[in-house]
């Protein structure tokens, strides 16, 4: 079946939609934890988060953050994880955008470890599993995560070598970044099993011109499609996808709520 896609007008009522439906669990439990990617999709998020929260009172220490992926140099066995301090750190993504702005503690945030990937998915289930997954998908080649083109449906969490698209793709993500020369090589990533099987909901954020492509291709298809890694978001449990209306050109929005 797939996934039900609601339109809205802009990135940021997006993100005032989402975060509006964190912070009403957060309200509601000791913990909350949300899967997030780094970059331009999520920031709407993030941003909305810290405002609304204060302007509702909601505390939010109970947010339990996981990071999806994470850029790393070094041979296998031998992994490091980029530095935080890098613009392009996936982690550092995170403490700019959220652990700061939202005072949280620095054991508030989780990503996987590259030198033992499996891991993370022990640390989730400790959790009791990622409650809500924010989902992108890569404009060019359908990437989630940095799972790419040709990904497994049962592809565990692990380092890969990042295919020459994705690495165009984070061109936009991460706009300092000037050519694909300059986005590192490899990357460790949750896999596309972990991100269906972990995740008690997820959401697709598709927003902006440049995504028209990527929610073309999530929408015509009903179930994965290793091809355009995206498509994972069909085989996760309580999924929406999210588009704003330059996403979602008029042309193509035809039954989209």
């Amino acid at each position: 079946m797939a996934t039900p896609i609601t339109v809205l007008s802009s990135a940021a009522q997006i993100g005032e939609v989402v975060a509006e439906q964190i912070l009403d669990r957060l309200a509601a439990a000791d913990r909350y934890v949300v899967g997030f990617p780094a970059g331009r999709s999520a920031t709407p998020v993030a941003a909305a988060l810290g405002r609304l929260a204060l302007q509702r009172g909601v505390r939010v220490d109970g947010l339990q953050v996981v990071m999806m992926d994470e850029y790393v140099t070094g041979q296998a066995g031998q992994w490091e994880l980029l530095s935080p301090s890098t613009p392009h750190s996936c982690i550092g993504w995170a403490q700019r955008n959220l652990l700061g702005p939202l005072g949280l503690r620095p054991d508030s945030l989780i990503a996987p470890d590259p030198n033992e990937p499996g891991a993370l998915e022990q640390e989730v289930l400790a959790l009791g599993g990622i409650d809500l997954f924010l989902l992108a998908s890569g404009q060019g080649d359908g990437h989630v995560a940095l799972n790419g083109p040709g990904t497994p449906r049962d592809a565990p969490t692990r380092v890969v070598k990042l295919p020459e698209s994705t690495r165009r793709d984070n061109l936009s993500t991460f706009p300092h970044l000037r050519s694909p020369a300059d986005v590192p090589t490899y990357g460790v990533t949750i896999g596309t099993a972990e991100l269906a099987e972990l995740s008690h909901s997820v959401a697709m954020l598709l927003w902006g011109p440049n995504k028209a492509y990527a929610f073309d291709r999530v929408r015509q298809a009903d179930s994965y499609d290793p091809m355009w890694p995206a498509t994972i978001v069909h085989d996760c449990r309580n999924a929406l996808i999210y588009a704003d209306e330059e996403a979602a050109p008029k042309s193509e929005r035809e039954g989209v709520s």
